[in-house]
């Protein structure tokens, strides 16, 4: 009994030594890279005698991932369960388990080929720094969905505004309220705002209040609010890891100091 809880010991540790290499971080890096650079490279027209090697390499690819994922499984074989636990393992998983599915035919080509383009995102998994900016732009969401709305209120009320001035002047951006609103997205994104207002400025002078209102409203203040509600979130997890890993430390002293 001894001797198969020491063998399981081993075995965990085996394969959490390679887990938390940074050999093999790096080396997980550089094969998500290189299928970044396949996924390129398959969107031109190759000769047949290199689109074979190409399917070589995208199978090694593919195999690389799955003993990666493997390992990673293994490193928690104390408990197994919580290895699917964690959202980001269930997101690897998902994209090595649905990259073993054989493809034949057009769609399924297409599939594949976008399998290998949603592949790259696992770098996000890797690099701690990304994984960190994605769970805040997650965390962010309930209160950007409420800029979201007041931004889709206003450019509701502007367009209704746009509609009434400018519909006989320039009917072909403002004769209704849905086409006002997407000349109003194309203007809050400085997409060519400034031909859409000399289009009616002649007729309306006095527009650019309009224009340079309906700005400084979406564009400067409510954008920044959304960056701010972001970076607030990142800060607030950035000061949680600190004193968790803080409390961490002093767990760890208060342990040894028992112990001497």
């Amino acid at each position: 009994m001894y001797n198969d809880l020491s063998f399981m010991r081993q075995f965990i540790d085996f394969f959490l030594s390679i887990r938390d290499s940074k050999f093999f971080t790096g080396l997980v890096i550089s094969v998500i890279v290189a299928s970044a650079i396949y996924a390129g490279a398959s969107s031109y027209d190759i000769p047949n005698q290199y689109t074979i090697i190409l399917d070589y390499f995208d199978y090694a690819i593919t195999v690389f991932f799955l003993i990666e994922i493997l390992i990673r499984i293994f490193a928690e074989a104390n408990h197994p369960i919580r290895f699917f636990k964690n959202g980001w393992n269930i997101f690897d998983f998902v994209i090595v388990l649905v990259s073993l599915v054989p493809v034949d035919g057009a769609e399924s080509a297409f599939v594949a080929r976008l399998l290998r383009i949603v592949r790259v995102l696992r770098i996000i998994t890797v690099i701690p720094a990304f994984r960190h900016i994605v769970e805040s732009l997650f965390k962010s969401m309930p209160r950007v969905a409420f800029i979201a709305l007041l931004m889709f209120i206003v450019i509701y009320i502007w367009a209704a505004i746009g509609t009434l001035i400018f519909s006989e002047t320039d009917p072909e951006h403002w004769r209704n309220i849905g086409i006002a609103a997407l000349t109003l997205a194309q203007v809050a994104t400085y997409d060519d705002w400034a031909a859409i207002m000399t289009n009616v400025f002649d007729a309306h002078p006095y527009s650019w209040i309009y224009f340079i209102s309906f700005i400084l409203v979406t564009s400067v203040v409510l954008l920044n609010m959304v960056i701010g509600i972001i970076v607030d979130v990142m800060s607030r997890d950035a000061r949680e890891n600190l004193f968790d890993n803080i409390d961490a430390n002093d767990h760890v002293t208060t342990k040894e100091n028992e112990g001497l």
